[in-house]
């Protein structure tokens, strides 16, 4: 089983419905502290849920998401993301 961790960029909450889509072949079982807890058995190449803005922020900071081996958490990955509206990096 693989756990995926995702952090809420700030100001942004998930769209409950999208949530529920992910929800095949994999469960949400913890939303809590700015985090979604995605459990899946099986591991897909992508998927998407969507986010909505819930306070105005500025000069949002991309967020970390993990992914790690429920039973072996010394296997993981870790990459980011930003918000779509923000600037490109220079």
């Amino acid at each position: 089983m693989a756990i995926i961790n995702v952090k809420m960029l700030s100001g942004f909450v998930p769209v409950r419905s999208s949530l529920e889509k992910v929800k095949n072949g994999s469960k949400v079982n913890d939303i809590k502290n700015n985090h979604i807890f995605f459990y899946l058995q099986k591991v897909k190449i992508n998927f998407s849920f969507s986010v909505e803005q819930s306070l105005p922020v500025l000069d949002i900071k991309p967020v970390p998401v993990h992914m790690y081996d429920y039973y072996e958490t010394d296997e993981y990955a870790l990459a980011e993301y930003k918000s779509p509206c923000s600037p490109p990096s220079s």
